[in-house]
């Protein structure tokens, strides 16, 4: 029977991703053997695979080289986080993902999957949709014991790890799948393998479980399999107990027929005397029936006996399954629990540090405000136009007026624009965010290299308006 393939795709989790594929020495120390089950024997099976595009990059520095391509081509920062934007027509609130430069897919294979098969559905989807494989990485040495005291029970979890980079490095956009693309991505994938592939997700409606999750479900099926096998052998067993005991009703009946018979055998002895010729078939058949009831108890217990030896043996076993699998429900029941527990408490105390902070916020504040009614008109302005930009969210770069108040900062109240823009980035930080706060810092720098790109936009501005002005005939 053909083995059947899939392919899960998730974005890429940089921390984690490179220690876990490579089997890092401090990975394996700290390893949850209750998700994830590593034999170090089998870990030199793995295969690792890394393109020449990553170099010698790691996967953050990689990360990083993407934003500053992302910023070059389309002159904004990457955006890595969820927005909202509502319609004002119809007040309906629009979510925009936000872009995940490195995505990780996991590939089921068979225990003889080579590199080549990997590289060449790589290959395959790059020509079909642009993403380019980084990393690919063959594990062997996952999976699981059925029953942790048996060895021979272990059952092994074939897959690799592809990373992927989504990013078009022409245009700076990362690159858009819909449901139809990873269908076709999943048939890509079990014909470069030389396998079938799963049922499509349209057609079972089921979602996509990980790997500890879908051993917990697994579990719990095999309990329940159990289960009904029990409850299987249980009636055929009744039914056999049915069967023996019309047997004894039979044997019974049999039993009492021979005793009438022998009873009237005097009579029939007589009534052949008297001329009945039918004592001596009587007899015979008599006889015969007496040999037949004799072996009957003897063959029904034998049957009994084997019936019942083994129906125990399957019950003790299934049993001792049964137990098994309802222990590891229960066990992985009361890891959740604690992890609920402990998620229940970090949120707590998460709370409680953000109002300290937002607290702690506010005071520097209110006191950075009262410092700042100290500086001359042209620090405030400058400062004031920084936060009114970067707080708009509709808003790309400065105005010509914006940008005039951070220049005038430059040249008046500093010696050296560079210094000066380090000075208002600083003193700007506490009344922005971490986004708006970068928004700002890239304009600043942008006033500090090129302020006249602002005269001529603002020429060309006033031009257009000079063009666009009514004209009245004398």
């Amino acid at each position: 029977m053909t083995q059947k393939t899939s392919v899960h795709i998730k974005p890429c989790n940089i921390g984690q991703s490179e220690a876990h594929n490579q089997r890092t020495k401090e990975y394996l120390a700290h390893i949850n053997a209750s998700k994830i089950y590593v034999r170090q024997d089998l870990i030199p099976l793995n295969q690792s695979w890394l393109s020449e595009q990553q170099e010698q990059m790691n996967l953050q520095q990689y990360y990083d080289a993407i934003g500053r391509m992302v910023k070059e081509k389309t002159g904004r920062a990457m955006q890595t986080k969820e927005r909202e934007r509502v319609n004002k027509k119809t007040g309906k609130v629009i979510k925009f993902a936000g872009c995940t430069p490195l995505r990780e897919g996991v590939v089921v294979c068979k225990e003889d999957t080579t590199m080549e098969q990997l590289k060449h559905f790589s290959d395959l989807c790059q020509q079909r949709f642009g993403i380019t494989a980084l990393q690919i990485h063959i594990h062997k040495d996952e999976g699981h014991y059925q029953d942790p005291q048996d060895t021979a029970s272990w059952r092994p979890n074939y897959h690799a790890h592809i990373i992927w980079d989504w990013m078009n490095h022409n245009t700076g956009k990362s690159y858009k799948l819909d449901a139809d693309d990873i269908s076709t991505l999943q048939d890509l994938a079990a014909e470069a393998l030389g396998m079938d592939r799963g049922v499509s997700k349209s057609e079972t409606n089921k979602q996509h479980l990980e790997r500890n999750d879908f051993i917990v479900a697994k579990q719990k099926r095999e309990v329940e399999e159990a289960k009904a096998k029990k409850a299987e052998l249980e009636k055929e067993n009744k039914a056999k107990a049915q069967q023996s005991e019309a047997l004894d009703k039979e044997i019974e009946q049999k039993q009492q027929k021979a005793n009438r018979e022998n009873g009237n055998a005097i009579l029939s002895g007589l009534a052949n005397l008297a001329g009945k010729g039918k004592y001596a078939q009587l007899e015979a058949e008599n006889i015969e029936m007496k040999k037949q009831v004799a072996q009957i108890p003897q063959v029904v217990a034998q049957q009994v006996e084997s019936l019942t030896s083994t129906y125990k043996e399957e019950i003790a076993k299934e049993q001792k399954r049964a137990d098994f699998w309802l222990e590891e429900c229960n066990k992985q029941e009361r890891i959740y629990k604690g992890l609920l527990t402990k998620s229940k408490n970090r949120e707590e105390n998460l709370k409680l540090e953000l109002q300290q902070r937002d607290q702690t916020i506010e005071t520097m504040k209110a006191g950075l405000t009262d410092f700042l009614s100290q500086f001359t008109a042209i620090w405030q302005n400058a400062i004031k136009a920084v936060i009114q930009f970067a707080r708009d969210t509709r808003a790309q770069f400065f105005t010509f007026s914006q940008a005039s108040a951070v220049n005038d900062f430059l040249t008046t109240e500093s010696h050296d624009r560079r210094s000066g823009a380090d000075i208002l980035i600083t003193f700007t930080r506490p009344f922005l965010n971490m986004f708006e706060h970068e928004k700002g810092k890239v304009e600043i720098n942008n006033v500090v290299d090129n302020f006249d790109w602002y005269n001529e936009r603002q020429k060309l501005k006033q031009q257009e308006e000079v063009r666009n002005r009514p004209r009245f005939r004398r």
